[in-house]
């Protein structure tokens, strides 16, 4: 009973050390994250030799090579008339080398007609090179950016992570397990919620890092290269004519109502000089 009372403690600060300093601890371990896991077995259970310890961790860390995130964005102009064709070959490239597309996008151009649009592919990675130049060769390219991304730290301290992670597990578990009373269950349940959550989010992060490495990511875009018109070099047409007459129309309304505007005032104070004029005539005439 004082045993577990004093494992108690022990382990629910390991617990609450890899949830809130993982990060650090995976970059330590980088070199030889088996020691993490080593000192941990060693400090709960204290039966297992130092020496042991060194090898059992040594060969626990897995020897991770360069893990790079490849990525590509092309941009094709192609035929006019040949967007449906070259989407169709393009969906061919990824089939043929055990790629998928997972996002696709059209829209109309001027002609009323699907004649632009984007894909995104997935490729392994070792068909990257043979895929980007297949796809190169179905149009004019017009701008190609590469970016690759090495995440294998993170690959490393990931990895470490998880490790600890497991062995503080497996340790609240047993201590779970020998709990004696509700309040030392309750404190054991609790950290384990954690560490199982910090285990759970470390295993779906490395297996998202997995799944880019393994698989390029090809962002394409298509657009149909327009047609130019000839140019007109002489003729005056119909519609040319009608066109011409109408413009000219407007400008005279136009103008018109301009100058209406301007003597509107000018008229209307000789119109009002008429009339008074008048009526003084009138009177002395009367008189």
């Amino acid at each position: 009973m004082k045993k577990l009372a004093l494992l108690v403690p022990l382990v629910l600060a390991l617990a609450v050390s890899a949830c809130t300093s993982g990060s650090e601890s995976s970059a330590g371990s980088t070199g030889g994250g088996g020691a993490a896991e080593g000192s941990v077995e060693a400090s709960a259970g204290g039966a297992m030799p130092r020496a042991n310890d060194r090898s059992v961790s040594s060969s626990a860390v897995p020897q991770v090579g360069p893990q790079v995130v490849k990525t590509a964005t092309l941009d094709l102009g192609i035929a006019n008339g040949s967007f449906d064709q070259k989407v169709g070959e393009a969906h061919a490239v990824a089939d043929s080398l055990g790629g998928f597309v997972v996002e696709s996008f059209a829209s109309q151009g001027s002609g009323k007609r699907i004649a632009e649009g984007s894909l995104v592919l997935r490729i392994p990675a070792e068909s990257y090179e043979s895929a980007l130049s297949r796809l190169r060769e179905l149009g004019k390219v017009e701008s190609l950016e590469e970016t690759g991304q090495d995440v294998s730290k993170e690959f490393v301290d990931l990895n470490a992570r998880i490790r600890q992670l497991r062995a503080v597990e497996a340790q609240l578990l047993e201590l779970l397990q020998r709990a004696d009373d509700v309040p030392a269950a309750l404190a054991v349940q609790n950290q384990l919620s954690q560490v199982q959550l910090d285990l759970e989010q470390a295993r779906g992060r490395l297996q998202y890092l997995d799944n880019r490495v393994a698989f390029a990511t090809i962002s394409m875009s298509m657009h149909e290269l327009g047609i130019i018109a000839p140019k007109d070099d002489g003729g005056f047409g119909i519609v040319d004519a009608w066109a011409t007459a109408g413009s000219a129309f407007l400008a005279v309304v136009g103008w018109l109502f301009v100058g209406i505007a301007v003597a509107a005032p000018i008229l209307i104070l000789l119109g009002l000089a008429f009339l008074v004029g008048r009526e003084v005539r009138r009177r002395l005439a009367h008189a």
